[in-house]
């Protein structure tokens, strides 16, 4: 059986999308969990008019706390021996399961990662992995996460349930895939990477990932994450932690120019900047701009973010 957690929030629109795409799955063996987070649209109400149809689907209702608090609220009742993410505006290739269960069988791996189908209203678009099909170890993935040249979305990731033994996405906290997936990647022996497009993510301008790019919010969430994932791999994977050094740097590079719009930021800058100037920080540096760019921001750091910021509006034209 394979457990779908599908967090719901005030999507009325798209929920029986997605849910259908789960009914409508090759492989029957599945109990869907739709953990309603105190939706006021009325999802709440669909949730319970499928799970009263169909005895494969559970409904948990809670106040809303985000999407890892439901995420987690889900795992806590989830019975299948295999796990899957689902986002209640996203929906899933019919026969998703079906695929993800004979690659499991033929490659004896603890985990699939996959490719997506990003959909807009007009088009979409196959984004492929970095990495071609075949078998991995941890490490590699960790690495390619670390790059990053791999999403680091948990959707993408079908794995045993027991891999996420123990483990909570961080509650109240955005880009909260970024430091959790990786405790599930390194506990997987194989990890098979298929270059199929079996999940279709929505892309939708009212989005928290779109609202995080427009407010700024984006860089201060990523730095945090980035941080967190560069100490479990210090810890765990020496080794490879330089990898994720080069985009924690960037990152904070970027958070340090976000935090120059307001006054209320200053103690955060500085905090970010003393981060920046640590000798740690500037040990190999892969990327050869961006270890230029700290070097940069280390001497003079206000004109080196008014440059970068000239920069990036230069490119984004």
């Amino acid at each position: 059986m394979v457990t779908i957690i599908a967090p719901v929030y005030n999507t009325l629109p798209m929920v029986p999308a997605m849910v259908e795409c789960v009914l409508c799955q090759t492989c029957p063996e599945w109990e869907l969990i739709l953990v309603d987070d105190g939706s006021t649209d009325g999802s709440g109400a669909i949730c319970d008019w499928y799970a009263d149809a169909d005895p494969r689907i559970k409904v948990i209702h809670q106040a809303n706390k985000g999407l890892s608090a439901a995420r987690n609220a889900g795992l806590s009742i989830a019975t299948g021996e295999y796990l899957q993410f689902l986002d209640s505006d996203d929906w899933l290739s019919p026969d998703a399961l079906e695929i993800l269960l004979k690659t499991i069988s033929d490659s004896n791996a603890d985990m699939v990662i996959f490719d997506a189908q990003y959909e807009w209203s007009d088009y979409s678009m196959h984004e492929r992995s970095a990495l071609a099909p075949g078998i991995y170890t941890p490490e590699v993935i960790l690495e390619k996460l670390s790059v990053p040249s791999l999403p680091p979305y948990a959707w993408n990731k079908f794995c045993l349930r027991s891999l996420y033994d123990g483990v909570l996405f961080p509650v109240g906290e955005k880009w909260e895939d970024v430091p959790t997936v990786v405790y599930p990647v390194s506990r997987a022996k194989k990890i098979s990477v298929i270059d199929r497009s079996l999940y279709h993510y929505r892309q939708r301008e009212d989005a928290i990932t779109k609202q995080a790019v427009r407010d700024g919010s984006v860089y201060k969430w990523r730095f945090l994450q980035y941080s967190r994932r560069y100490e479990f791999l210090k810890t765990n994977y020496p080794h490879i932690a330089w990898v994720a050094r080069d985009s924690l740097v960037r990152n904070g590079l970027m958070y340090y120019t976000f935090c120059l719009r307001g006054k209320d930021h200053q103690s955060e800058r500085q905090r970010v900047l003393c981060f920046l100037r640590s000798p740690e920080m500037g040990r190999e540096i892969p990327t050869a701009k961006v270890r230029l760019a700290r070097i940069a921001f280390c001497i003079f750091p206000h004109l080196t973010a008014f440059l970068l910021c000239l920069w990036r509006k230069f490119c984004s034209h």
